[in-house]
């Protein structure tokens, strides 16, 4: 609510002291409600699995990234090559199209798969959203063609960021991450910048990763 000057004194100055009261307070309390709907969020999230069977390889993301999980298996998800990529080529990735890769020799890493990165984060260009009215995100990791070893979700609408973790299974090796793929199903979407459909048609959205190696 904001104050009349007339309703206050005349002299300029209980009115800037209770605005400013008021307005310090507007913001304690919107504070403290987005810091209350954090530890909320934090406390509902639930890791989306693609496997009940945790003595496989297997990916943590939770359910404010990611809706659920498609597929994941042994192979590979080439991405840009169709015939080669498992998701695509199958019934899970029916509607789907490629949209963008992020591999970690490209990204100046030099991954050989003898170190081990088992979490980090991942985001891409929002403006995804843009053009495509569904996504999918795939990892693929080198664990020595012990399943699983590649994995693709269906992201929540207009998420463009996360985390990620690999957790080996009995007998699994290596885990190095290898690249990621951004997937997409076209559909009624709002009308894109200029230039933003030909930077994805292009495939030049660009993925980008954070990692850390996994604690010993």
């Amino acid at each position: 609510m904001v104050l009349s000057f007339d309703l206050l004194n005349t002299d300029g100055h209980l009115e800037v002291r209770d605005m400013k009261r008021m307005t310090n307070g507007l913001a304690a309390v919107a504070a403290t409600v987005l810091a209350s709907l954090f530890l909320v969020a934090q406390v509902n999230a639930a890791p989306v699995l693609c496997s009940e069977d945790t003595t496989k390889n297997h990916m943590s993301i939770d359910d404010s990234q990611v809706d659920a999980c498609l597929a994941s298996g042994v192979g590979n998800i080439q991405g840009d090559n169709a015939a080669q990529d498992l998701f695509l080529s199958g019934p899970a990735g029916a509607g789907y199209e490629f949209a963008g890769k992020y591999a970690i020799d490209d990204g100046g890493t030099g991954n050989t798969f003898n170190i081990t990165y088992g979490e980090g984060t991942w985001s891409f260009d929002s403006s995804f959203w843009d053009i495509f009215s569904e996504g999918a995100i795939g990892f693929k990791f080198g664990t020595g063609n012990t399943p699983d070893e590649w994995f693709v979700y269906s992201l929540q609408d207009l998420v463009s960021s996360g985390n990620w973790e690999l957790i080996l299974g009995d007998g699994g090796k290596g885990g190095g991450l290898s690249h990621v793929n951004l997937y997409g199903i076209r559909g009624p979407v709002d009308v894109p910048e200029p230039g933003t459909l030909g930077l994805v048609g292009m495939g030049v959205l660009l993925l980008s990763l954070s990692q850390r190696r996994k604690k010993a």
